[in-house]
């Protein structure tokens, strides 16, 4: 945790009378700062990373992968659209589709796990250009669409990551920002004139190209960036994209430079923050309105202040003042809860999940009776830790059987001859204990 600073005092404009609320800051050394113009050109996702587990259909895993093995270029019908085949790479997945116009990125077919078993097999990357289109229920709608074009029914959520950025004008960026910010970055590389902001440091502050852009933290964490937006977008070709949104500020001025700042959040992060805080963090839905409280925590982690006893007034009213979708929640310490030591060799609830998938995929496959397959799973070694996950989320033995069966009807056996799972049993559901 960065080390604690006072907030500057705040007053009304109108009255100049003291108010938690006010946009008039008065920072250590008596100067007065009026935020009642905002500066705030556009504020919201830039990037979200939705993660699926599930079963593959095999005729769509099989268009894939006849398209991938045509030669570059080739493309293959998915959801209702067109999708450029290609590599998976060093991304962890066997597969990489592409569609530009609309601004998506599915990566298919997880690389850890056996292609006809059930497993984390999907991750959508959606672009700016998607999700400045969409409310966040409809990117949700639509990633969940395209999810449901490759997975058997009863697939589900097993992750998101997201970045979250703010526009401003009329700010500019310290040169020396790299030494000034509180963070736990130990030590800091300076490139003059680096172009892109794609890097791989770990646990590092990153200076690129005279002050122009920063980057804190690494990307497997909570990472944080601040950079010149117009020059990004004009070395990108972007102008067409950006310029649009920050006109429909209301406040935009195209002879003003537009400076970004955007709070990174790795999946695992936003699972820390679950556990920590109590929420629920599995998908973009899930954290519409956590959005303004995950930011102010970004930036009081990475934070500029002016002394070693105050903070920025103009850092503090970009963390107090800036609203993404909802106000910040009160109620709600956003906090992350780390692993303890003494428990990391405990398997975590997604670890117990897949290898239940993984049992059942076997069982299937081997047209394991219903009951021997829960013999089976009694007598394995995931027994334990699977009736404690069901424990601990208020089910008992009887939902562990009823999944079982579900899983073994799920997944698909290559024969003629019908699967009938309970036909040790007079019914279809009888639990045997």
């Amino acid at each position: 945790m960065v080390n604690a600073v006072k907030d500057c005092q705040r007053f009304d404009r109108a009255t100049y009378e003291p108010s938690l609320t006010g946009k008039v800051f008065i920072d250590h050394s008596g100067e007065m700062f009026d935020f009642s113009k905002s500066c705030v050109v556009h504020n919201g996702l830039d990037t979200v990373r939705q993660l699926y587990d599930g079963m593959m259909i095999p005729a769509v895993l099989s268009s894939i992968e006849t398209a991938y093995l045509a030669g570059y270029g080739c493309q293959v019908e998915l959801g209702g659209f067109s999708w450029v085949v290609s590599s998976g790479g060093k991304s962890g997945y066997r597969y990489t589709l592409r569609n530009p116009n609309l601004g998506l990125v599915l990566l298919v077919s997880s690389s850890y796990t056996e292609k006809d078993f059930q497993g984390a097999h999907l991750k959508i990357q959606a672009s700016p250009s998607f999700l400045l289109a969409r409310s966040i229920e409809d990117v949700q709608c639509d990633m969940d669409h395209f999810a449901a074009s490759i997975f058997f029914e009863g697939f589900g959520y097993s992750g998101v990551a997201l970045h979250i950025c703010m526009d401003v004008q009329g700010w500019a960026l310290p040169a020396d920002l790299d030494s000034r910010i509180t963070t736990r970055a130990r030590r800091i590389i300076r490139h003059s004139g680096v172009q892109g902001l794609d890097f791989e440091y770990n646990d590092v502050a990153v200076v690129y190209g005279r002050g122009q852009s920063f980057t804190f933290g690494q990307q497997s964490s909570l990472q944080f960036a601040a950079y010149n937006k117009t020059k990004a977008i004009t070395d990108k070709g972007e102008q067409e994209l950006w310029v649009p949104v920050w006109e429909q500020s209301g406040i935009y001025d195209d002879s003003l430079p537009v400076n970004r700042l955007e709070a990174r959040f790795h999946h695992s992060v936003i699972n820390q923050f679950a556990n920590g805080s109590g929420i629920e963090a599995f998908c973009l839905l899930d954290l519409k309105e956590h959005l303004t409280g995950l930011w102010a925590y970004a930036l009081n982690n990475f934070r500029l202040d002016d002394t070693r006893t105050y903070i920025n007034p103009a850092w503090q009213y970009f963390r107090d003042d800036v609203v993404f979708y909802h106000e910040v929640k009160k109620d709600i310490d956003y906090k992350r809860m780390y692993v303890n030591p003494d428990a990391q060799g405990k398997p975590t609830e997604r670890a117990i999940k897949i290898c239940f998938g993984h049992l059942t995929s076997i069982f299937r496959r081997n047209a394991f009776s219903l009951k021997k397959a829960f013999t089976c799973l009694r007598e394995s070694g995931l027994w334990e830790n699977l009736l404690e996950l069901y424990l601990n989320k208020g089910k008992g033995v009887a939902d562990i059987y009823h999944d079982l069966f579900k899983g073994l009807m799920k997944h698909p056996v290559d024969s003629e001859v019908p699967y009938t799972p309970w036909i040790d049993f007079d019914d279809a559901f009888p639990v045997p204990f």
